[in-house]
């Protein structure tokens, strides 16, 4: 049995997140679901966690049957406005014949502007896994052609919901992603088995002058990662700048908020994070936190990104 969502405030919220934008598609839900509340150290520590309940919205290109979808995972603003990356990523993917479900990990757990430490990247991979599992029962899913996209806070969910630990944690034996695919999301961090992945492929997309979340780790991570044998690809975008995809921000804009980019932390035995280097706790008060970041559009680079996850993407649900 299908449930609209329950809570009036997620409808509302979804709802003018996409009521000024141009989609293509046959038909729209907003669906509920329920996942988990916790800090990182508890995610990481596999404890359960208090229940909380989210919302998506669901576009399917076509409603007389089934369709590939991709769960898209907004960044630290949110599921956002016009010109937001969710909602044009929405609008080619459902152009290119793929559903979308934007997740909005950030309202049913009351979160906005400075409280978004209450919830880590890396613990909103049980919000994709709680989603996949969700979608996987739709009537209008192809539940064995079901991705997931993440945006820099939201890259987290899409790139560590490839790790073999957190599948056995939160995900259930029978259900797996088709594919993972990260946009311009961290990868300062170490985490225990994080070389260990699904067999599906992984694709990181990443702008060469990011400032706010550098290219750097990711080319790191990357490369670890084909050491060990993964399936992943990292594509680069010359002269892109952090939301390199996200139309509203034509003009650069210049922040003062707080960037991990010189920091590297990792995992140790009891779920906490340290600094790499100096062992101490996890802590925005680190020296290794910088402030002052770019954020810029860059068509060029968008185009491309666009191309090229439609083209990975159909050659993960249609292989040859």
């Amino acid at each position: 049995m299908w449930k609209q969502a329950s809570s009036v405030f997620l409808f509302l919220t979804l709802l003018a997140s996409v009521a000024n934008a141009q989609f293509v598609f046959a038909r729209q839900e907003v669906l509920s679901f329920e996942s988990l509340m916790m800090p990182a150290k508890d995610f990481l520590a596999g404890n359960k966690g208090e229940p909380v309940t989210l919302a998506g919205y669901l576009r399917l290109p076509k409603s007389d049957g089934r369709n590939p979808v991709v769960i898209l995972f907004h960044g630290a603003g949110g599921v956002g406005g016009e010109g937001s990356p969710v909602n044009d990523w929405s609008r080619v993917l459902n152009g290119a014949g793929i559903a979308t479900f934007a997740v909005d990990s950030f309202s049913g757990r009351g979160v906005a502007g400075r409280n978004l430490g209450r919830v880590s990247p890396v613990s909103r991979v049980a919000d994709a896994y709680r989603a996949l599992e969700l979608l996987s029962k739709h009537p209008l899913i192809e539940a064995d052609k079901i991705a997931v996209m993440g945006f820099s806070h939201g890259g987290g969910a899409a790139l560590y919901s490839s790790l073999v630990r957190f599948a056995k944690q939160i995900g259930k034996p029978d259900l797996q992603f088709a594919a993972h695919i990260s946009v311009y999301g961290a990868c300062d961090t170490t985490y225990r088995q994080d070389e260990v992945l699904t067999p599906r492929p992984v694709l990181l997309l990443h702008g060469i002058a990011d400032n706010f979340v550098p290219i750097a780790p990711c080319r790191e991570y990357a490369a670890r990662l084909s050491q060990a044998g993964m399936n992943v690809r990292l594509i680069e975008y010359p002269d892109a700048h952090h939301v390199f995809d996200g139309p509203v921000f034509r003009e650069p804009v210049r922040l003062e908020g707080p960037t991990s980019r010189n920091c590297r932390f990792t995992e140790i035995e009891d779920g906490s994070l340290v600094n790499a280097v100096t062992k101490q706790p996890y802590s925005f008060s680190d020296p290794c936190f910088e402030k002052g970041v770019t954020v810029q559009y860059n068509e060029a680079a968008a185009k491309k990104a666009h191309q090229d996850v439609t083209a990975f993407l159909k050659d993960v649900f249609y292989p040859k």
